[in-house]
Formats: C-alpha cells, structure tokens, sequence
C-alpha cells in the first residue's frame, strides 16, 4: 500500500466516541450463555434490542450499528441486520508447507486486495466498512475479480512447526476502478495446524 494511502486510511480510522459503523461478518453466539454474541474471527461483542440475534447467528450479515468507540473492547448495538453472501474466505485447510487459499466474492471487474494479521482490531471507516486486522497487517495477493464473481489466490504457508497453533486473521478490500470506492469484506480467521 502506498504510503499517502496508509497516512488517509489512518486519518479516518481514529475512534471517536460512539459513531455509526456499517460492516460485514457472521454472528456467533457465546459458548454456554444466554443471549450473548459476537462477530466471529473479532473481539466484536454484538447487542440488540430491536433483533434476536438468535435468528442470525452462524449467518454471513451486513450489520448498521453504534459502535462503543472503544477498539480495545468494541462494542456494537445492532439497529439494522441482514443476510448477505460471504465476500471473504480463508480457504484450505490451514495446514504448514500447504497453500492457503483466500477468496474475494465481488462484481466482476472489481480489484480485490487481500491481507492478513496475527491480531485483531476495529477501525471504521465510513460507508466503507470497518478494518477488523491488528497493526501488523500484510498484504497476501490482489487481482480483478473474473467473470464468474470468486478470486482465488493460492498463499504458500510456510512449513515451519513454530507457527503450528498461530491464529491467522484476514479480509480484503474490494475497490471499483471506476469510481475508486472501496470495502472492506466480511472478516475470516484460522488456526495453522500440522
């Protein structure tokens, strides 16, 4: 990325106290609670008065809320949710000194930028979405989404037995050559294994 690019992503990214957000994940709920969610792959707690949350969790889902301002411990109140495709996928079986395989799902003819993180974050961006990745980000592949809508890159993963047991964080952004408008996809994650 260059780097007047990383200086305006960083400019609209500093929190400000409860804002509006609007994002992609899927909701999980909370392993033996009641009634307590999160974005999945994030440390994103997901509230709502107006929805069950119930009814979506497991769901890809574009979700407007209002975001506590805190990125050490987001917090969202969902006030709008539906039912959208996966646009991002970390694909393979996460093994090391095997290929992963991250997809974009997007409008042919869009370029779509894929990274990845060893952590996680929360930085919104306007009518762009929100970065979930940490601040050591890199970059794993870009290209233009072909015809059929699915980029497929193939990442080796190096054959290392220290990175056995590593969470690996990751999403995309899908730009219009056209306009130059971007978003962020939905977040994903995986644990490398032998």
């Amino acid at each position: 990325m260059k780097p007047s690019i990383a200086l305006a992503l960083l400019a609209l990214s500093t929190p400000a106290l409860a804002q509006d957000v609007t994002f992609r994940g899927k909701v999980e709920d909370v392993s033996g609670t009641a009634n307590q969610f999160f974005l999945d792959c994030t440390d994103v707690d997901l509230s709502s008065g107006a929805f069950n949350l119930n009814d979506f969790v497991g769901q890809q889902v574009e979700i407007e809320g209002s975001w506590n301002g805190s990125v050490a411990n987001p917090a969202v109140v969902v006030n709008a949710i539906q039912a959208v495709i996966e646009s991002f996928e970390i694909g393979g079986g996460g093994k090391i000194g095997e290929l992963a395989h991250p997809s974009v799902t997007a409008a042919p003819g869009s370029l779509a930028f894929t990274f990845a993180s060893l952590s996680t974050s929360f930085l919104p961006l306007g009518a762009s979405g929100v970065g979930f990745l940490g601040g050591n980000v890199f970059g794993t592949g870009s290209g233009t989404i072909p015809g059929g809508g699915i980029l497929e890159l193939n990442i080796p993963v190096p054959n290392d037995p220290s990175l056995i047991g590593v969470d690996i964080f990751g999403q995309a952004i899908v730009a219009d050559p056209g306009t130059g408008a971007f978003e962020f996809t939905n977040p994903d994650c995986k644990t490398l294994k032998d």
